[in-house]
């Protein structure tokens, strides 16, 4: 075997696809700078960091599906999938396994450890920060921010007469019941890295939480996100607000007409994942007929979605341009772990956020 590192890129995901090609010597590339705008992000630091990590160093860097990546593999990267003992006894010259994300419940961390394999998983800001904006969406829809800011710009002041107690003047501009999220069910579709955050968060407002996947998750991971799990129809049908956070391939428009019809007309519907995980024709007929309340969405089935197009005119609605997962150049930051930690273990020193091997309660 050669020195030279190997990386392998276990998963053709969009994002570590944007790292490879830069590792492949492309951060020039139309695909590459199309990812981040309208940010023009500085390179200049994370190619630095990654030097004799590059193609033009000299370095395999690959996906596992391209031939001939097994039997000089140092690294391997992935986001999504499992990594067992009879994966990792493939790779026989492996270094680290590093996940782009925190879990490492799918990982069998005790057979890494055994083969001197490094594992690292490391929590992302824009997990966290998606997972913000889908309960800043509830927030708004709840409170009725939007209208209630309109009303308020616009001037308009339907009551004028002040409380003879204290000379304030509550909710003058009339805004039409603003609620809030406490005692209120949240649904949340695909409890995975961000569902579990928005589940944490949702508990800290005083929120039950359902959820629905199509595996049920290990107990301990249901424990630690305080959600408690339901079929999809039953969750549907006692949520006030139903989260989608479920991965695009194999459920595309999976909110149907059905899917809005089995919702409560009380409750609000949020979208932070993937516009096609939506049927729009069904979802816009839910808002107009009165079947559910309102909607959050970050995501669109079309993006950009045009101006003045059906949904803009909706007041019930509440739109973002898909920036919930914040500033994409937040995802250099990201990248620069996992170049370090891939330095770091071609060094033969432990990578950050290293992951250990669970002790069992009777050790």
């Amino acid at each position: 075997m050669s020195g030279r590192p190997s990386l392998v890129f276990l998963d053709d995901d969009h994002v570590l696809r944007i790292l490879r090609l830069i590792l492949c010597n492309a951060e020039n590339e139309s695909r590459v700078r199309d990812f981040f705008v309208p940010e023009n992000p500085d390179f200049s630091s994370l190619i630095a960091l990654a030097e004799g990590l590059r193609r033009s160093d000299g370095a395999n860097v690959a996906l596992a599906s391209e031939s001939a990546t097994r039997a000089d593999a140092s690294v391997l990267i992935f986001r999504r999938g499992s990594i067992t003992k009879e994966l990792l006894a493939s790779y026989r010259r492996l270094k680290l396994v590093q996940r782009l994300g925190e879990r490492a419940d799918d990982i069998d961390v005790a057979a890494a450890e055994a083969r001197g394999v490094y594992v690292s998983c490391f929590p992302r800001l824009t997990v966290q920060l998606t997972a913000e904006h889908a309960v800043l969406l509830m927030l708004a829809l709840a409170k009725r921010l939007v209208p209630a800011d309109k009303m308020l710009r616009d001037g308009q002041h339907p009551r004028t007469t002040r409380s003879p107690m204290d000379g304030v003047l509550y909710n003058w501009v009339g805004v039409d019941a603003p609620g809030g999220l406490y005692g209120k069910t949240l649904g949340i579709i695909g409890l995975g890295e961000i569902g579990s955050i928005v589940a944490r968060i949702a508990r800290g407002f005083g929120m039950h939480v359902l959820y629905f996947n199509r595996h049920r998750i290990p107990p301990e991971r249901e424990l630690a996100s305080a959600a408690e799990y339901s079929a999809l129809g039953d969750l549907l049908a006692r949520s006030d607000f139903v989260s989608l956070h479920a991965n695009l391939p194999g459920n595309t428009k999976i909110a149907d007409r059905r899917f809005f019809d089995r919702m409560k007309r009380s409750a609000f519907f949020i979208n932070t994942s993937r516009g096609q995980l939506v049927d729009e024709d069904a979802l816009y007929e839910a808002l107009t007929a009165g079947k559910i309340a309102g909607a959050g969405l970050d995501v669109h089935a079309s993006e950009p979605r045009p101006a003045g197009e059906r949904f803009t005119a909706l007041s019930n609605v509440v739109l973002t341009p898909h920036i919930a997962g914040g500033s994409r150049s937040g995802v250099l930051q990201e990248f620069e772990v996992i170049v370090r930690n891939c330095s770091a273990a071609m060094r033969g020193e432990p990578p950050s956020y290293r992951v250990r091997p669970r002790r069992s309660a009777s050790a």
